[in-house]
């Protein structure tokens, strides 16, 4: 007798039973998502979306990109630090980048462009669309650098800060920072960052056309409050003022800061602030004395359910964005699902875009989304950046 020949198994059997498995251990729909979304290359372009997410769902980021329809398509991108990631959109395209590259997203693709040195332990502290392109500011355990985005040639110009990791802001197609009694531009000729920044109490940097506006830690003594100040680009004076809040707030760090029509606008405690500081005056910083007093006014309470859908507002930066006088962020529905055996998780049945006006606090929902192309387990929102064009026509 001879020896039986074995047969040969399929190589796409195996497949089928590697899917089988995976799909009783996640359940099919998330697992045929997650197969779906690719990783970024170079025909994943802007197209008809007009707002763009960041987030993460179960240890893998995506790039998510939205329609008016509410339609997805996303991409996998590795995430820069922690959730640190960010979303810059301008007429010049959409921006974010990952460990070793930054991408500009134009309507009918991408361009890939590598950073210099080492990738590993890059984070990412900031990203703001200028004239030229985009300016992005990170550190790693090498250095802190800026990279200056060139969006017409596809190029980047990387420059290491020298240890400082300064507060930066967007002011009429510039990137600034502060200093003492200057507000200077931040170019790729920059070679002095030592600027404003956490150790001098400035979290969060705001500017119009020919003012600054910086934004200390709350304390609370007895009545939540903070640290302002104002410098004026022309002259270099500085004034500081005390911002109060009515009541209490809880946490001590303020996000969102932007300017419109004059007022500062902000969130802290799921509710975004606002006042208007004085055109000239405030104490100088380092005299002595009482500093005069801004009370912080509410103007819309962000933590309350709308359409249905329960807000994701954080103290993070990059939560909200704001945009032709309204702020634009994310609203999910979501179920708490406890198996009968295994571990219990959160299911994503719904995603909304919903905006607020500056001024008169109204919110409404501006897109629900009803076709989800990512994974709907355990989804954290880190960024959200809208189309400028479109916001404008809001």
């Amino acid at each position: 007798m001879g020896v039986p020949r074995r047969r040969r198994v399929p190589a796409w059997l195996g497949w089928v039973v590697v899917v089988a498995v995976l799909g009783a251990i996640f359940g099919v729909p998330p697992l045929m998502r997650v197969l779906a979304a690719p990783p970024i290359s170079e025909e994943f372009g802007i197209e008809d979306a007009v707002v763009a997410l960041r987030l993460d769902a179960r240890g893998t980021s995506y790039l998510v990109l939205v329609n008016e329809a509410g339609q997805t398509r996303s991409a996998r991108v590795d995430e820069r630090g922690f959730e640190d990631a960010r979303i810059a959109w301008s007429e010049a395209g959409l921006s974010t980048g990952d460990p070793g590259h930054e991408y500009v997203l134009a309507e009918d693709g991408l361009v890939e462009i590598p950073l210099p040195g080492a990738h590993d332990g890059r984070t990412e502290h900031s990203r703001f669309a200028t004239d030229a392109g985009f300016t992005v500011m990170m550190s790693s355990p090498q250095m802190p650098e800026a990279a200056f985005v060139d969006a017409a040639s596809g190029t980047l110009t990387s420059v290491d800060t020298e240890y400082s990791v300064p507060t930066l802001a967007s002011c009429d197609g510039e990137v600034v920072m502060v200093r003492e009694a200057a507000v200077e531009t931040v170019t790729p000729s920059t070679r002095d960052f030592d600027g404003l920044g956490l150790v001098d109490g400035i979290e969060s940097l705001a500017c119009d056309a020919d003012r600054a506006y910086g934004l200390s830690e709350l304390s609370d003594r007895g009545a939540s409050r903070q640290a302002l100040r104002v410098w004026d680009r022309e002259s270099g004076k500085v004034g500081a003022f005390e911002v109060r809040y009515p009541e209490t707030v809880q946490g001590w760090r303020s996000s969102s800061l932007f300017v419109r029509e004059g007022r500062l606008f902000w969130t802290v405690d799921w509710q975004l602030w606002s006042v208007r500081p004085p055109v000239s005056g405030g104490r100088d910083p380092g005299a002595e004395g009482a500093l005069p007093v801004l009370e912080a006014a509410p103007v819309a309470d962000l933590s309350d359910r709308i359409g249905g859908f329960q807000t994701v507002v954080g103290t993070d930066e990059g939560i909200l964005a704001p945009a032709s006088g309204r702020v634009y962020g994310v609203a999910v529905d979501e179920e708490w699902v406890k198996r009968f055996k295994g571990a219990s998780y959160d299911r994503l049945d719904g995603v909304a875009i919903f905006s607020v006006d500056a001024t008169t606090g109204e919110r409404r929902v501006e897109i629900e989304v009803g076709d989800i192309d990512f994974p709907r387990r355990d989804i954290r929102v880190s960024t959200i950046a809208v189309d400028p064009e479109w916001a404008a026509g809001r």
